[in-house]
Order: C-alpha cells, then structure tokens, then sequence
C-alpha cells in the first residue's frame, strides 16, 4: 500500500510581533502576517509516523505599529520614535516580505485523522521592507509607502513549530536575526504566531 503524503501546501495567518527595544506583545492586534509554503513530504519510517519536510516557501511580516521609523542614510541606521502630537496618522505600517527555505520534522500518530508536531526552521531573503502611512488631512486620507531602509538585514533565519490534528495547526516562528544590521539602529527580533492549513 502506498503510504499517504501529507502537509504539502501550507498556508498560515499569523499575528506579527517583535522585542527588543519593544516588549514582547506590545503591538496592536491587528498586526496580520500570512505564509505560503509548498513542500515535499519525504516518508521516513514504514509506519509513516515520522517524516522530513522541505519546500519553497512565501513570507509576509505585517506590524500595525503606532511607532514611526526614521532612516538616517549618512549613518546607515533606522530609528523608531513616537509621532509628534498631534500629527499621528490614521494607520501606520511595518511591513516586509521574504522569499524563503522551510524545513521541519514531522512527527505524527497513524490514520488520516492524526495529530502531528512538526519541528524546523527556515532561511530566507528579503525582497523588500517598507511603511505605510494612511494620514486624514482636512477630511481627505492620503497614503504614503516607504520603502528603502539603510541597514535592512536581507537575511532571516529562525524555528518554527506547528502542533495540530490532520489539516489543522497552531504555528509559532521565532527569528534570531534583526530586522536592521546597524547596531545604532533600533533593535526588533521578529517572532509570529497564529494558525495553520495544510490543503493536501
């Protein structure tokens, strides 16, 4: 009998948080991120209990911060500061989007209604960073998108985890590298957390 695959397009919408010189969970809840992943499930055991997953995979960090970012380009660093009051706008955005390489472990119980963990990491390459301003300006709403920070790390790495039943998951991601490089700069260690979907 050919022994079923499983957790090969995975879908996950995530709560998008950093620390640092921001405590953890200070970020507004709507701080929605979401990856895409496609992978292989390559079978490890004849019981099909225990597996290896590797793919190609699409990030998006999204922070709903009430913080605005400065770029300073003569020093090559990134600051973050309150707005002036009085002029914070309606929204206001962090956002980056990555290109990634998940791996992870698959650990599962027999059946097709079975529970799995499924441990990893992954490495990925910044396409872009940028923030979003949406400000109300006599009854209008005007937006702006930065992109451009002097010192954006291209480079993330971090684990992940998913723990769930068949087609369903919880899914945590914590990141060991910043979000900038200068260490003059503001210094924001990405972590995510949310839900999973594996289609097929």
């Amino acid at each position: 009998e050919k022994l079923r695959k499983y957790d090969r397009l995975i879908f996950d919408i995530t709560y998008s948080d950093w620390h640092g010189d921001r405590d953890y969970f200070q970020s507004p809840w709507n701080s929605i991120g979401f990856n895409a992943a496609l992978m292989f499930d390559v079978i490890l055991t004849k019981k099909n209990t225990v597996a290896f997953g590797w793919g190609i995979g699409y990030s998006h960090f999204g922070n709903a911060t009430n913080k605005q970012f400065t770029r300073d380009f003569d020093e090559k660093a990134t600051y973050m500061s309150d707005f002036p009051e009085g002029q914070e706008p309606e929204r206001n955005k962090f956002g980056a989007n990555y290109i990634e390489i998940p791996l992870d472990f698959r650990f599962r119980t027999k059946g097709f209604k079975h529970f799995k963990v499924m441990i990893g990491g992954k490495i990925g390459y910044q396409i872009n960073s940028f923030t979003k301003t949406v400000e109300r300006i006599d009854g209008q709403s005007y937006t702006s998108k930065l992109y451009n920070f002097a010192d954006a790390n291209r480079l993330r790495y971090g684990a992940t985890i998913r723990i769930g039943i068949r087609n369903w998951a919880i899914y945590g991601a914590y990141y060991f590298s910043p979000l900038f490089t200068n260490r003059e700069s503001v210094q924001l260690t990405p972590f995510t957390a949310g839900i999973s979907i594996s289609l097929f």
